[in-house]
């Protein structure tokens, strides 16, 4: 099939029936159709006549109610399987053509919506999953969130058509938070100025396969009352400056290197005394009260504070993160885990950007939480550590990937190495796209065809050495047959590599390498770049 003429199809209004889709199926759609699919949430997968459905969750939580309904819609329509994804968003799976529409209008039915979670729109607005009971928010952000993401689905038919690219937002002021700030077109950082809570906008960020860039600092506060107006101003100066007819070169970073920063953050400025006016908002009360760390630290759960099961704002109660493997949950796992939010938490699941599931409940009840989940074989053991590695759909399941990132991570799950050293990062994506963020990872992977010894593999695309806490992207030091991932990581995982790239140094103990010792360690399937 050819690929779209995007400006096309959006200049046209991205029309699509999806009554005929309903009737006929989707062998009559034209590849412009098929990408107007996209800002309803609907993308096609590698096998015919089936698609994936991206479902918006609210700043990534589902109230234990609306989670039993979206377990029951993948039961019946997606082999019970949900994919939890870096964005907190959720995503069924297999999805037959003559059953997208009907499934677009349940998901609105559970007051959730899949409209702009695809294509060139603006994307699911994340929000930090513990903003409202986290020790370490300077403020709940999650209402101006939830504001900002109610406009823009309420404004997503207007714009849509209008995108030169998509715009990624996201909320949060912990101290992981603030660094993820970096990865997207739009970031509110939570901080105060004094006593009154606001947030620093930092614009510009974005991996994928052309030019990964950390977003830049361009505003230290606005105030809560300018955040739908900001984001107004940014898309204003967006969609009139960017390269609309250019897509693969249209994203926010591509104007911001364009134009250069200074005259970025003045086009803003400018349109944000214009937006002011037209997009007024009055934020919900927030907490001011600082929190009493002694005290919630002090309420320790049977076992102690662990990388699963950190102390809450309140005290007596925790944060336990679940951690969901490669972000894979079926039906009757997510029916569990909101009868468990109910019986001892609080009625909410929590989605991570780690494809995990978070419950906010009393310190007390974690030995239960932990004993039901056991019966799952889910645990809150190494949330957020190496043994938690992310990853994409990947092939053969997405139409883009190339390899089957999901294949990979499974194998490294169970690498020794990772659960030797438990504070390695591990990210696998299937293709360039970078959907698990492979360039901040300390060890990365990112499937692309490669050439070993004259023959043509499947491979993977080896990164060290990212790290948003020092705002430095990972370096590319060669590729690998897919089938030794596993021996390079075994190889190398705990290293450091100086030189031709930025020094890293993941574990104090361990010493550091030069590129050429890397290589030196690696099996001998590495190949260099041509």
């Amino acid at each position: 099939m050819s690929s779209p003429d995007v400006p096309a199809i959006k200049r046209a209004g991205l029309p699509v029936d999806l009554d005929r889709l309903a009737r006929e199926g989707d062998e009559w759609l034209s590849p412009e159709e098929r990408y107007a699919l996209k800002t309803h949430g609907v993308c096609a997968q590698s096998q015919p006549g089936v698609f994936m459905i991206r479902v918006r969750t609210s700043d990534g939580e589902l109230d234990s109610d609306t989670a039993r309904e979206l377990a029951g819609l993948a039961d019946r329509l997606s082999g019970g399987w949900l994919h939890l994804t870096t964005r907190q968003q959720a995503e069924l799976h297999h999805v037959p053509a003559r059953q997208v529409p009907a499934t677009i209008d349940a998901v609105a039915d559970l007051g959730l919506t899949t409209r702009s979670a695809c294509g060139h729109t603006v994307r699911g607005i994340m929000s930090c999953a513990h903003a409202d009971v986290s020790l370490d928010e300077p403020f709940d952000c999650t209402p101006d969130a939830t504001a900002l993401a109610a406009h823009v689905a309420a404004r997503g038919p207007d714009i849509d058509p209008h995108m030169p690219q998509r715009l990624n937002i996201a909320f949060g002021g912990c101290p992981a938070c603030r660094e993820h700030a970096k990865l997207n077109d739009i970031g509110f950082a939570s901080v105060r100025r004094g006593d009154e809570p606001g947030y620093q906008v930092w614009l510009g960020g974005s991996l994928g396969k052309s030019m990964p860039t950390l977003a830049f600092c361009a505003f230290d506060f606005v105030a809560r009352s300018d955040v739908i107006a900001m984001f107004e101003a940014v898309r204003f100066v967006f969609t009139s400056l960017a390269k609309f007819d250019k897509p693969n070169k249209a994203r926010l970073k591509f104007l911001a290197r364009e134009l250069g920063r200074e005259r970025l953050i003045e086009q803003v400025a400018t349109a944000l005394e214009t937006a002011r006016a037209d997009y007024p908002m009055t934020p919900a009360p927030v907490a001011s009260s600082e929190p009493d760390y002694a005290a919630a630290l002090a309420h320790q759960p049977p076992g102690g504070w662990r990388s699963g099961v950190r102390p809450a704002r309140e005290p007596g109660y925790a944060v336990a993160t679940v951690n969901v493997p490669l972000g894979d949950v079926d039906g009757d796992d997510v029916r569990t885990l909101a009868d468990l939010a109910d019986a001892v938490a609080d009625g909410r699941l929590r989605l991570t950007r780690n494809q995990n599931v978070s419950l906010f409940l009393p310190v007390d009840a974690v030995p239960a939480l932990e004993a039901r989940l056991e019966g799952l074989g889910l645990s809150l053991a190494g949330a957020d550590q190496a043994r938690d590695v992310r990853a994409c759909t990947g092939g053969p399941v997405c139409s883009l990937a190339i390899t089957p990132a999901q294949k990979v991570a499974h194998q490294l799950l169970s690498t020794p190495a990772l659960r030797r050293n438990a504070q390695l990062r591990v990210h696998v994506s299937g293709c360039q796209n970078a959907c698990a963020q492979q360039q901040i990872a300390d060890l990365g992977f990112s499937g692309s065809k490669i050439t070993i010894h004259g023959e043509g593999v499947l491979g993977y695309q080896v990164w060290v050495g990212g790290d948003l806490t020092t705002d430095r992207v990972g370096t590319v030091i060669g590729r690998v047959a897919e089938s030794d991932v596993v021996a390079i990581t075994e190889a190398d995982v705990g290293r450091a590599v100086v030189g031709d790239v930025p020094e890293i140094q993941v574990v104090d103990r361990f010493p550091p390498v030069r590129v050429e010792q890397f290589r030196n360690h690696t099996p001998a399937g590495i190949a260099t770049w041509k």
